[in-house]
């Protein structure tokens, strides 16, 4: 009965398996267009979320704040000479602005062609790995030969599976907070030291990288278990799994998190903004 039960729960994943795994890129990097997908045929009593209409609502408020910060932060550098280094040529607090702008603008244009070169390098190794048109679920139930040890391994490469496309969709709402918040983040261009802007590119950076990494051990198990090699295949998910955690101790900076990043420039700001007199 176990056996059967657990062989039912594995058949009965085939559709989420297949449906996820075909588009992992966009449940990290344009997760937007997974939650914004309607299936024909389907009646929304409400309307679905615009992300477009957020990310221009922020757009506006961190435009006029970008102009508050950097008239505050010239009075108190040039005039009141309060903070900073008032010897320093005002052309470069101008550049520094001028950048964010552009950052502001063009920055949904350069993220969309940076995973366009992410995707590239990983469908180039992908292309080695050849598990095309594989039905994952039937791929495990070959590999359950009746016993109850094969069973119980089958079930455990499915938990990780699992836990990697929550990993992928956790990463993609960061991500989407993130680019959400990028105006008030390139606000940190007006300091000499970019503020929080250099953390949030070294988190786009980090997270592509190691989406990469784990794509393609998830595709490396999937192999090995086409070989039936099924411990093999689980030892090499549960390394996937890992990965972020992993990369975190060598590459990964704890000033990345997206909530600490914006809680740094929270503080910049506030530093910045003149202080009323008591």
């Amino acid at each position: 009965m176990l056996v059967e039960l657990i062989q039912n729960f594995i058949s009965g994943s085939e559709s989420t398996l297949n449906s996820v795994f075909n588009s992992m890129l966009n449940l990290v990097f344009f997760i937007e267009r997974e939650l914004m997908y309607i299936p024909e045929g389907t009646i929304l009593l409400k309307s679905r979320i615009d992300f477009n209409a957020i990310y221009q609502v922020v757009f506006n408020f961190a435009t006029y704040l970008l102009i508050i910060v950097f008239i505050a932060k010239a009075i108190k550098t040039y005039f009141l000479m309060r903070e900073g280094d008032n010897e320093q040529n005002p052309i470069q607090l101008v550049i520094g602005m001028l950048k964010a702008v552009i950052i502001m603008i063009c920055f949904r244009e350069i993220y969309t062609i940076g995973v366009g070169i992410v995707e590239e390098f990983l469908n180039a190794i992908l292309t080695i790995i050849n598990i095309e048109n594989t039905n994952l679920a039937q791929a495990l139930t070959n590999n359950i030969q009746g016993g109850i040890f094969t069973v119980v391994a089958c079930l455990v490469l499915l938990i990780c599976w699992l836990l990697l496309i929550c990993q992928f969709i956790m990463k993609g709402i960061e991500l989407l907070v993130m680019r959400i918040a990028i105006p008030f983040a390139s606000i940190g261009l007006l300091n000499s030291d970019g503020g929080v802007f250099s953390d949030y590119l070294r988190s786009f950076l980090m997270t592509a990288f190691t989406v990469v990494i784990q794509l393609a051990l998830l595709n490396i198990s999937i192999a090995t278990l086409l070989t039936n090699k099924l411990i093999y295949g689980i030892a090499i998910a549960v390394v996937a799994v890992n990965t972020p955690m992993i990369l975190g101790k060598y590459m990964v900076k704890p000033s990345g998190n997206p909530i600490h990043a914006m809680g740094n420039t929270a503080r910049t700001m506030r530093a910045l903004l003149p202080r009323g007199r008591h």
